[in-house]
């Protein structure tokens, strides 16, 4: 009888025990699925947002001021893919008698990109408002809308694209003693196209290169910015940029072309 019981006991021991053991690997495949969900959610939506910063200060023989400051943020949604950027430029030079600025820009962009169902194809919306003390404009605005795309995306690099029509209303300043601090309103249609390319170098190394244009009738604009990124330690990184813009629709004692040189700390939120 007791031999009965003790095999009974050791019966329920092991009964209880794969139970236990199925429940737990259950539990682990469950647990990696989930995992691994989320894992790619996160990789296929969430949202970015990093500050850069750089300032430059002499004295003494020369008393200059340097300062550059940008916000750039992506959002990854299911339908959307979002990209918003703003900046600021401002440098001044002080005399014995005087301070006298010779650079003062803004600029703020947005581009809203709806994710059709073809893979990789796109409608994208876009609005820019830049105002630079020294091209002869009191400010610059343009919207666009039309196509945009990925011609590839892996984990090592991308390049997209995007093109379309749109509307471009700036203030130019009027040339002339007769109308000082007077500015011509320009309002027509652009077409805006845009390329962006990605690189990463390293685990710590980033290239990218981006090239936009808009061409209207009165005015054409076009910007490259060049950029080299090395991270540093964890979410600081270092930042080498060099940017040339265009834009023919200035004064004739305004130069067209002017370029822009910078190093600067970049500091990932999240």
């Amino acid at each position: 009888m007791s031999r009965i019981k003790f095999t009974a006991v050791i019966g329920c021991c092991a009964a209880l025990f794969i139970l236990s053991f199925q429940a737990s690997a259950s539990n682990d495949i469950l647990k990696k699925l989930y995992l691994k969900e989320k894992k790619l959610k996160q990789n296929s939506e969430g949202i970015s947002l990093s500050g850069e910063f750089g300032m430059l200060a002499a004295s003494g023989n020369t008393n200059t001021t340097t300062f550059k400051a940008a916000l750039t943020s992506e959002h990854e949604m299911r339908r959307w893919s979002n990209n918003y950027h703003s900046e600021i430029v401002y440098k001044q030079n002080k005399t014995d008698t005087d301070t006298i600025v010779t650079a003062q820009r803004f600029l703020v962009s947005a581009q809203l990109d709806y994710k059709l169902p073809s893979k990789n194809n796109r409608l994208f919306v876009y609005a820019e408002y830049d105002t630079d003390r020294f091209n002869g404009f009191r400010y610059q605005s343009a919207i666009a809308a039309g196509w945009s795309a990925h011609a590839w995306k892996n984990k090592d690099s991308q390049f997209r694209y995007s093109v379309g029509p749109g509307y471009a209303y700036s203030e130019r300043e009027v040339v002339g003693e007769e109308a000082p601090n007077s500015y011509d309103v320009l309002s027509e249609m652009i077409v805006r196209a845009s390329l962006d390319y990605r690189l990463s170098l390293s685990d710590s190394a980033r290239f990218r290169q981006f090239v936009s244009t808009e061409a209207g009738q009165e005015t054409n604009r076009s910007r490259s910015e060049t950029t080299l990124t090395a991270s540093i330690i964890q979410s600081l990184a270092m930042k080498l940029s060099f940017v040339v813009i265009y834009n023919d629709g200035t004064l004739q004692r305004n130069e067209d072309l002017s370029t822009e040189t910078s190093v600067s700390l970049v500091y990932q939120f999240f």
